[in-house]
């Protein structure tokens, strides 16, 4: 096995190298100037922002972006440890890189006092035996609902108004994502300018002006979405309301902006009640994803059952929506 010098964000030469890194093992850039822009919009970055394993011949070999985390369990508030944008050169793999990048990590976590680290990955991946072998449980598996266009849609609300987001509206979404997750267990704690660190996320480019729309009654803002569409598909990567009629009305104005498209909802996020929306617009689902959530005590064998326990995932009541994933 290969060695390699483990160092943070900040230590390395070269942030190119990391941008590179992240091409080659993830196929997207992620240049120096949004890399610091995501780090400075979202503050559940730790202070290091990454960590990373460097080659004898100076590459940066494998490494990950470093967050803590607050969530919500049955014990009340927990900040865990995030493993977020995991790359390794496919030049150095099998080498030891991220193992000996996830070992510093968990050494990290337990030295500021992060009992646990969490991550999403796929379970099709070679990755899923990988995190399993360094003592992740699965956590929760990830959801969509489906919708073809010959389905028959929600009906109208025409006492909602549906619009393009506007910069006024932050305030506003913030509270209605409060108020949907209250009582629920999981990632329910966001930064105040979450959708503008969302703007930068790795390998994401979120732009809500474009792709966020507002749900508005009489002159409050009653729920919005995110959606990610094309000519065949559109995907809302969140969608929350304070009622039923908002919720429709979302749905339907995506349906009407993009005739002809299957609509995927992603479920993970939403409470039974919203899950119960979903179906009554003729959304199928929830279904199962090869997506997984997992999580490792850092400093003691996991025990799944707890952990699940913990956080409320038997019960209906654990929330990550899709922009929370790492």
């Amino acid at each position: 096995m290969t060695e390699f010098k483990i160092r943070f964000f900040d230590e390395i030469d070269d942030p190119h190298q990391v941008t590179l890194l992240f091409q080659l093992s993830l196929l997207f850039p992620a240049m120096p100037r949004v890399l610091n822009e995501l780090r400075a919009n979202d503050d559940r970055y730790t202070p290091e922002f990454g960590i990373f394993a460097i080659a004898k011949n100076g590459d940066v070999a494998a490494g990950h972006l470093l967050m803590k985390i607050p969530t919500e369990t049955t014990d009340g508030r927990l900040e865990i440890g995030g493993v977020n944008a995991v790359g390794t050169r496919p030049d150095s793999s099998r080498r030891g890189a991220m193992t000996a990048v996830m070992n510093a990590s968990h050494q990290y976590f337990r030295e500021h006092g992060l009992e646990h680290s969490f991550l999403t990955t796929s379970s099709r991946l070679v990755a899923m035996a990988f995190y399993e072998h360094l003592g992740y449980v699965e956590l929760a598996k990830l959801h969509i609902a489906v919708k073809y266009s010959h389905q028959f849609g929600p009906s109208e609300q025409p006492e909602i108004a549906v619009r393009q987001f506007s910069e006024g509206d932050i305030s506003q979404i913030a509270q209605i994502f409060r108020h949907s997750v209250a009582g629920s267990y999981g990632f329910t704690h966001r930064p105040d300018n979450f959708f503008k660190a969302r703007n930068h996320v790795v390998g994401l480019e979120l732009k809500p002006e474009a792709k966020v729309r507002i749900a508005q009654r009489d002159n409050g803002v009653s729920g919005y979405a995110y959606w990610e569409s094309t000519p065949s598909a559109s995907e809302a990567y969140e969608i929350m309301a304070l009622d039923r009629a908002s919720f429709h009305s979302l749905l339907r104005d995506a349906e009407r902006r993009n005739p002809g498209a299957e609509m995927v909802v992603w479920c993970d996020g939403l409470s039974s009640r919203e899950i119960t929306w979903i179906q009554e617009a003729g959304y199928a689902g929830p279904i199962e994803t090869y997506g997984r959530a997992l999580i490792r005590s850092t400093a003691r064998k996991t025990d799944s059952r707890e952990v699940r326990t913990m956080y409320g995932v038997a019960s209906g009541n654990f929330r990550l929506g899709l922009l929370d994933q790492t």
